[in-house]
């Protein structure tokens, strides 16, 4: 937070007192404590159901050495565009060196994180580079795993097979992974995107004679019990930072979500046959989740900030009210602690090209903007999230990255370093949010000071203001100017580390972002 007090110029606003060698009466301390309440009220940067401390959170394969781009060179990128948490998936089947053996190898210990059938050498590079480059680990451990950790191996043709993974199975593999990583991970997570069947977990639905039966959300229930309990025996400072759900925005999350919490279609607890066939039979056991990770993209990863669905039960980015109505109701029937939060663990808008559908990249820029100042907006989300550094040359993959697979940076780059929003309140005045990214803000360091500039017509941009930023780079101030609501606006700012100066992208006022309530 400011310490010091900023007039609408940035100019420093003096502390009212009186003139040397004239007596204070009553009146005028009344007069200066008011002027003092007035000002605090008009410079407070934010608003009350603000999210002032959100993670930037960033994901790239790259890191992990997956093609050929050099993971330090990428990571130390990484770092100097500002990020705090570095995720990654550590995922069965990748790191059990023959992933088509059907039968268990005899001697092998799968909770013995030396054992020889093992490679953790990407998983061991990315930790190290991230942790020397000062940023925070969140860590989703998740399968699928090797053929024989199905309850069905037969059905594992070519590939991963996510059929019906068995718990005992996976809590062995994350008992390796935590006792490997343990003191070194701020944040885990379990199992990745369980609500995409065939991929990560099947199967989805199966029908019986009592009502169609969310599987995965049983299934994935098991699975994050074995997690956690791996976490809270070998790591047990993180026991309360293991993240629920890692759902995708489509393929129904919400539904599998309140399966796996014992819930049925209106939130409440199951009833009758359904509470034996989805696992909930007896006492039904708190859940200790540290949050819910989510990736809330529009379908296909494309479309705007305020894209409507015509469904009830996916989560895209606009519709985060369902989620929290899921929450508090499992709270309401002791599934989870009261008050959980949400994260954005993975997110992004595909470009075009290299596509053949998403937005431009200039829209691209604007969005990841645009959605940083939407989920500022709510104190009970932790995190926003970049997908992807850089696309990839796959055009059926989605490609979300700020530089194309070239290597050439898109407006987006230069855009998540420095994001700026600006939101019309009259003709005269707006809302300027914005971010400095910079290294030392990194793990919760000093404020920064930066200059917002505004332009009108065809015209020179001047400096109107310059805040201080909180300790996560995050500034959002009020600007009284005429015209303002159609002038050109833009934030400039200086790393001192570097000494480099950085510019947001030009922008223009609009519409307040919200949620939609349904």
């Amino acid at each position: 937070m400011p310490t010091a007090m900023r007039s609408a110029t940035g100019s420093e606003a003096p502390t009212p007192r009186p003139r040397v060698g004239t007596k204070t009466t009553k009146s005028s301390r009344l007069r200066a404590c008011s002027l003092l309440v007035a000002l605090a009220a008009l410079l407070a940067p934010q608003a009350a159901n603000a999210a002032p401390g959100q993670l930037s959170m960033f994901q790239d394969d790259r890191l992990l050495g997956a093609t050929a781009t050099n993971p330090a060179e990428t990571m130390a990128e990484v770092r100097a565009l500002g990020v705090d948490i570095v995720r990654t998936n550590v995922i069965y089947h990748k790191i059990y060196r023959t992933p088509r053996d059907r039968r268990k190898p005899a001697g092998f210990q799968a909770s013995n994180p030396n054992s020889s059938k093992y490679d953790w050498a990407p998983i061991d590079r990315l930790v190290n580079l991230t942790r020397a480059n000062g940023m925070q680990i969140l860590m989703t451990v998740t399968g699928p795993g090797p053929y024989f950790t199905s309850e069905s191996p037969r059905r594992c043709r070519s590939g991963p097979c996510s059929f019906r993974p068995k718990p005992s199975e996976f809590a062995a593999f994350a008992a390796a992974a935590v006792k490997r990583y343990r003191g070194k991970v701020a944040y885990y997570s379990i199992w990745n995107e369980p609500n995409i069947g065939k991929t990560w977990l099947s199967p989805r639905l199966q029908r019986t004679r009592f009502g169609t039966v969310d599987v995965a959300g049983a299934i994935y229930r098991k699975l994050f019990i074995a997690g956690y309990n791996a976490v809270a025996k070998y790591d047990s400072r993180r026991r309360n930072r293991v993240l629920f759900g890692e759902t995708a925005a489509i393929g129904a999350p919400l539904p599998m979500l309140r399966a796996a919490l014992c819930l049925d279609a209106r939130g409440r607890p199951f009833k009758g046959r359904l509470r034996s066939l989805q696992g909930c039979s007896g006492r039904v056991a708190r859940l200790n989740i540290g949050g819910v990770a989510i990736h809330p993209y529009n379908f296909g990863g494309y479309g705007n900030t305020q894209s409507r669905t015509s469904t009830k039960s996916s989560l895209p980015l606009a519709y985060m009210p369902r989620l929290y109505r899921l929450l508090d109701g499992a709270a309401r029937h002791g599934r989870i602690g009261r008050g959980k939060g949400a994260f954005v663990t993975e997110f992004g808008f595909q470009t075009k090209p290299p596509d053949p559908f998403g937005v431009s990249w200039g829209a691209q820029a604007r969005l990841i903007n645009e959605s940083d100042r939407l989920f500022y907006g709510d104190r009970r989300l932790k995190s926003v999230s970049q997908y992807e550094l850089a696309d990839v040359p796959q055009r059926d993959q989605f490609n979300t990255g700020l530089r194309d697979s070239r290597g050439r940076a898109k407006p987006a780059y230069a855009a998540y370093r420095v994001p700026i929003v600006v939101t019309r309140r009259s003709g005269s005045s707006v809302e300027v949010y914005g971010q400095a990214r910079p290294s030392r803000l990194l793990m919760g360091g000093p404020v920064t000071r930066v200059d917002v500039q505004m332009a009108r017509g065809g015209g020179s941009f001047a400096s109107v203001a310059q805040p201080l930023t909180n300790r996560r780079g995050i500034f959002r101030i009020n600007v009284n100017r005429a015209g303002a609501s159609s002038a050109r606006w833009r934030v400039v700012w200086q790393n001192f580390d570097s000494g480099q100066f950085f510019t947001s992208r030009v922008a223009t006022a609009g519409k307040r972002l919200r949620y939609y309530s349904d």
